[in-house]
């Protein structure tokens, strides 16, 4: 990670959801002292009230951990969503779910406007999984919308929406 200052209150980004850092420890390793954080989800829903996690700060760069886009970043991105796809090959479903775990909102964008591009088509068959991959990338993006714009979750997917619609793609 490009920053390994963290403190407590800092948000992360992690398998694609927002977690806030509630605690940072100093622990003995084998040689020398340790930092170890420790996180929680930042958008607390009835399935995830309890989750804790902790990782050494070390072991970051080995991860796909990293920091909340800026509202520069987050402004660039919902213009993308709103550009045309050129992408004119349909989208191979299996690449585009492992792509999704790679926890990255510029790749999120392209299978977004590809996804969206096909479902409004209408010349080629949106099947039910395809649809499900749109709806958890969107999802995936939805948190940290939602956390960078200060909306809630709902007005943050709306964003995406709004952003997607505005496409030329849209028919």
């Amino acid at each position: 990670m490009e920053n390994k200052i963290f403190k407590v209150g800092d948000k992360i980004i992690n398998f694609n959801k927002v977690y806030r850092i509630f605690k940072i420890i100093k622990q003995k390793g084998e040689d020398k002292k340790e930092k170890i954080i420790s996180f929680r989800p930042y958008f607390r829903t009835k399935d995830k009230r309890s989750l804790t996690f902790s990782i050494p700060v070390t072991s970051i760069d080995k991860t796909n951990i990293r920091k909340p886009m800026s509202k520069k970043e987050l402004k660039q991105l919902l213009s993308e969503l709103s550009k045309t796809s050129n992408i004119k090959t349909p989208i191979d479903i299996i690449k585009t779910r492992e792509q999704l775990s790679l926890n990255d909102p510029d790749i999120h964008v392209q299978i977004l406007k590809c996804l969206w591009k096909e479902k409004n088509d209408g010349t080629t068959n949106f099947t039910k999984i395809k649809s499900d991959v749109l709806g958890l990338a969107i999802e995936f993006l939805t948190e940290e919308v939602a956390l960078v714009s200060g909306v809630s979750l709902k007005k943050a997917e709306k964003k995406i929406k709004t952003a997607l619609k505005r496409s030329k793609q849209y028919c």
